[in-house]
């Protein structure tokens, strides 16, 4: 992609930038980016945003054909300093618009990879590339609100830290990490669906998996030790299914989950009210399921 310098802007310029310039159209990156990367160390370069953008731009296509992380995010992470540098140098404002662009392009991957890593259930680098994405955005917009991001990016951490601990349920410290990003997710929005839905599964589970543990070994002291802390989990459980369940009453899961906390805290009155408005739906053909 061209930057745009106009035919005068690239008279003007020293020869490097001028070499950087052709060697870039002609789709030599290699050779760009070795002539932009000392000339914007020598005093001559250092204050010219023609310089800075241009290696902006050079290290944008040399991310973009780049394989994938860690060599991919150096080059992403360089296109996006040299265009930040170019657009706080470039005081009248000549290569803004297509700088900004740029820029923007280049923040919405380090967002989309981030996404990709949770798919993958790589937490630790979705972490990493969140926090770069807003690091990247407050840079030319500090007062920018990431609310709604958080919202959607800490729901998705909390369904992945929920699978790692349905593969090991021994392994407690998935647990408490999901319960704790569902909470910081209902602290920014109480009336979360997803996150009272997804907390009160985790609650219900974690009971569930309890009782499932009890075996012929266990002595009538553990046993009842074991169900008393399993209805602590059921307790858990109740208000945060309850408050999905109000906010959607024609959710079938949520039907479902109140049947089934009910059940186990032996409130067969209000279990089986549930199921019978969950047979309803059936019976109606409504209900939303969930996606």
């Amino acid at each position: 992609m061209c930057i745009g310098l106009s035919a005068t802007a690239v008279l003007a310029q020293p020869d490097v930038l001028v070499d950087a310039n052709r060697k870039y159209q002609e789709g030599d990156l290699k050779g760009a980016r070795t002539l932009l990367d000392q000339a914007v160390k020598e005093p001559d370069h250092a204050r010219s945003p023609e310089a800075w953008v241009l290696r902006g731009f050079v290290y944008k296509d040399l991310y973009k054909a780049a394989p994938q992380a860690p060599d991919a995010d150096l080059l992403r992470d360089e296109a996006l300093a040299s265009l930040f540098v170019g657009t706080e140098i470039d005081t009248a404002k000549q290569y803004a618009q297509s700088s900004l662009q740029a820029y923007d392009y280049l923040s919405k991957t380090i967002y989309n990879d981030a996404a990709r890593a949770l798919n993958d259930m790589d937490h630790e680098r979705a972490l990493l590339l969140y926090s770069k994405y807003k690091e990247a955005l407050l840079r030319v917009e500090p007062k920018a609100s990431f609310t709604a991001r958080d919202i959607e990016f800490e729901n998705a951490l909390g369904t992945v830290y929920t699978k790692r601990f349905n593969q090991d349920r021994q392994q407690l410290s998935w647990y408490d990490k999901a319960v704790a990003t569902y909470k910081e997710v209902l602290k920014a929005d109480s009336n979360n669906y997803g996150a009272n839905y997804n907390l009160a599964t985790l609650y219900y589970n974690r009971g569930v998996y309890n009782i499932q543990r009890i075996s012929a070994d266990n002595d009538i002291p553990s046993i009842q030790q074991i169900q008393e802390a399993s209805r602590e989990f059921f307790t858990l459980a109740l208000p945060y299914m309850l408050k999905a369940h109000r906010m959607n009453p024609k959710r079938k899961e949520t039907l479902l989950g109140l049947e089934g906390i009910h059940y186990s805290l032996q409130d067969t009155e209000q279990s089986e009210h549930y199921r019978h408005l969950y047979e309803q739906l059936e019976h109606d053909g409504g209900g939303e399921k969930e996606p």
